[in-house]
């Protein structure tokens, strides 16, 4: 349902800084409305269509035949275009001569040409806490996961790891919320037409967001909340904010984070080495503060139980989390190409720089896509180099 838990301690670690100590998965409580609003849909002005509606608003032209001449249009391309435009409910004709509609006027002020507006019924998503909508890419459904009341007490009563957490809010849909929206300059952002007005909700259900959220500290040891979910790798800031400022989920997190025995983070680290094949190992506290074990080569497949994928990054026990490292730098380049060859493709625009910060986390000096592009020919690693050298010379 969400990704693998290590890629957002990953990004909480090494792309924002931070130091991870526990990460839940957590079902969010949302609240789903069916609104209903009268609409405004907009899109960019043909350029024919923005300057014949000029020539009526500011030229004072009221005729097909007075805004061919002016433009110097053929009559019937004109004729087509004003049909166009009255269609849409731009233009009108009154007392035989052409005007603009509420509409148009609208439109020409904004520089949008808006469509009729109709009334509309959509599903919108709303957080179950403070009723803040959310954003657009939260309404892809072959991408994101809304689950019923139902779905969602399987999902926490399943064994396998992660268990989710269910969160509950005792505060119901604010109606204030709808309201809201007709105001909101960043109604793209939420996944609104241009215009929103009158909504009003027709039935409200609550469902659940299945997120990660890590439990991180800054570098002055104060807690951070970061939540990550099915839309990207990264942390969304929104609901970061969201779930950091609400006591009863940071409430909930650090008693969560107490209860670990003392010792029982020890014994699952222990007991995560024994079950890699991994003895005569300790492990030390970094000087972030998170605990890290340093593997020899031979626990790395294929002749050991741990995947290279591990090597810098987190290994979450339930207890808390571990960094793993490696001191052969044979086995850290190794890791180093497999990562880039699962993650680069032609059409990646970001590779110089992700490339850049994975050896810098990895402990290989290699500052250039280029020089990656050389380790990975002299590994063998014909295709990737090729793809890697496309990128150096772009």
């Amino acid at each position: 349902m969400l990704y693998p838990e290590e890629r957002a301690l990953d990004d909480a670690a090494w792309e924002q800084g931070l130091t991870p100590s526990r990460i839940f998965a957590i079902l969010l409580p949302v609240w789903q409305v069916e609104v209903r609003a009268t609409v405004t849909e907009g899109r960019p002005y043909e350029l024919i269509d923005r300057f014949l509606e000029r020539g009526i608003l500011e030229g004072g032209l009221t005729s097909v035949a007075e805004l061919s001449r002016f433009f110097a249009l053929d009559e019937p391309l004109v004729d087509r275009a004003v049909r166009v435009l009255s269609a849409i409910g731009h233009v009108a004709v009154r007392d035989g001569r052409l005007a603009l509609t509420e509409l148009a006027l609208r439109s020409q002020r904004d520089q949008i040409c808006y469509v009729t507006t109709r009334e509309d019924r959509r599903k919108m998503y709303f957080d179950a806490f403070s009723s803040r909508p959310f954003s657009r890419g939260y309404y892809d459904a072959g991408t994101v996961t809304f689950l019923t009341a139902d779905k969602a007490a399987a999902a926490t009563a399943a064994h396998p790891y992660p268990r989710f957490l269910k969160l509950t809010s005792t505060h119901g849909f604010r109606r204030d919320a709808l309201r809201d929206l007709e105001g909101r300059s960043d109604r793209d952002h939420y996944n609104l037409p241009f215009r929103v007005e009158q909504p009003e909700s027709l039935g409200e259900e609550c469902v659940y967001l299945p997120v990660y959220l890590v439990r991180a500290a800054d570098a002055r040891r104060a807690p951070r909340y970061l939540v990550y979910s099915q839309i990207t790798d990264t942390a969304d800031p929104e609901l970061s904010d969201l779930c950091g400022s609400l006591p009863e989920i940071t409430g909930l997190v650090e008693s969560e984070t107490l209860a670990v025995q003392p010792g029982r983070h020890d014994q699952r680290i222990s007991d995560w080495l024994a079950d890699k094949g991994v003895h005569g190992v300790r492990a030390v506290q970094t000087e972030r503060g998170f605990w890290q074990v340093t593997l020899p080569a031979t626990a790395f497949r294929p002749s050991g139980r741990v995947p290279l994928s591990r090597i810098g990054s987190f290994v979450p026990l339930g207890t808390g989390v571990l960094g793993v490292w490696c001191e052969d730098e044979r086995i850290r380049e190794d890791a180093f190409l497999r990562r880039i060859d699962a993650y680069v493709t032609a059409s990646r625009t970001d590779v110089g720089d992700w490339v850049v910060r994975l050896a810098r986390r990895l402990g290989l000096a290699l500052g250039t896509v280029a020089e990656v592009s050389a380790l990975a020919r002299r590994a063998g690693m014909g295709s990737l180099a090729a793809v890697l050298a496309e990128h150096a010379g772009s």
